[in-house]
């Protein structure tokens, strides 16, 4: 009874955990994974970025997560509407059961210019994914013998968990305002971006056991983030909150950079050469507080960040949360920068 209440168990973490998708604490840095109207609404003309996460390893195996995302602008013409492209690759691998989840995905979006300043996209995303899990390396009451767990006696148990594939389909809209002046010390940037995104719009079913199986909800999102340079400053404040909901669960997540601009751009390519440093605070309501660091040489991205668990799970963490670590390197196009304002 025991070892079927444990199978039980099991197989109901693996529905229950099919209904949350991965997280990551610098969200601003994976565009492609908090909206697909992101896709290409950059000025440049390709970014490639990566980004590893590794939490809870206080808990004995921990979780890791790792993405990689590429896209591009197409741009017919300075000022007129133009098309994103993209493709985002994640792999998330959790606990002593393996539980994964590997999803590669296509995005596409329509970047519509309505003046100088704003923008406003609309995109797509359509992907495959794939979850799977074993039992082969969890405990079962079988295998303790007189109180002592015993690697090498059999576990009686048969591995009824299937690996299976699921299409995907997400959506989303971002509005962005920019207005850039010429200062004594450079560029002065203010820039606000907001959007909203629905993940997993038709409710792939997720199918772990024979004979059963449930719907994965879709992740709602909402997302906004201020760049606004202190005029006549190298000083920049960067604020950004996200908010999602998927089923029953949801996650809220806020806080700000600030960034020491170390150097400026040359006059002819004005942000193309200019580089950065950034630290702040975000704040996962109820779970965690987020130190954040990076390093930014304009083309080349690096940015590191930990997370400090808040949560009633501090008794096995003692506080140890998650590292996680973002590479980026953009081909930035200088002459998009020249004068605008």
């Amino acid at each position: 009874m025991k070892r079927i209440l444990l199978f039980t168990g099991l197989v109901g973490f693996a529905v229950s955990g099919a209904a949350q998708d991965i997280h990551f604490s610098q969200m601003a840095e994976l565009p492609l994974h908090l909206n697909p109207a992101a896709t290409g609404m950059f000025d440049g003309v390709f970014r490639f970025t990566t980004n590893y996460k590794s939490q809870w390893a206080q808990m004995g195996s921990p979780y890791r997560t790792m993405a990689a995302a590429f896209d591009m602008p197409i741009r017919p013409a300075a000022n007129r509407a133009y098309l994103g492209l993209g493709m985002f690759v994640f792999r998330d691998q959790a606990g002593d059961s393996k539980f994964g989840t590997f999803q590669g995905s296509i995005s596409g979006s329509a970047v519509l210019p309505l003046d100088a300043k704003q923008k406003l996209s609309a995109g797509l995303q359509l992907g495959m994914g794939q979850r799977s899990a074993t039992v082969t390396g969890l405990q079962w009451e079988s295998q303790y013998i007189n109180g002592t767990f015993d690697p090498t006696a059999p576990s009686n148990e048969a591995n009824l968990l299937t690996s299976f594939l699921y299409p995907d389909i997400s959506a989303g809209v971002v509005y962005q305002y920019r207005s850039v002046a010429g200062s004594l010390v450079g560029k002065d940037v203010t820039e606000i971006q907001v959007g909203f995104s629905a993940f997993h719009v038709n409710q792939p079913v997720m199918r772990f056991h024979s004979g059963g199986g449930a719907k994965l909800p879709m992740r709602l999102v909402g997302h906004a983030q201020l760049r606004y340079d202190f005029p006549d400053t190298r000083w920049s404040l960067r604020p950004s909150a996200c908010y999602m909901q998927q089923g029953t669960a949801r996650e809220i997540i806020f806080g700000s950079m600030i960034r020491y601009r170390v150097q400026n751009g040359t006059k002819i390519t004005n942000f193309y050469t200019e580089s950065g440093v950034g630290m702040g605070l975000h704040y996962r309501v109820g779970d965690a507080l987020i130190p954040q660091f990076y390093y930014d040489l304009g083309d080349i991205f690096i940015g590191l960040s930990y997370d400090f668990n808040l949560s009633r799970y501090t008794a096995v963490t003692r506080g140890m949360g998650g590292f996680e670590i973002t590479l980026r390197y953009a081909n930035l196009n200088g002459a998009l920068y020249k004068n605008r304002k």
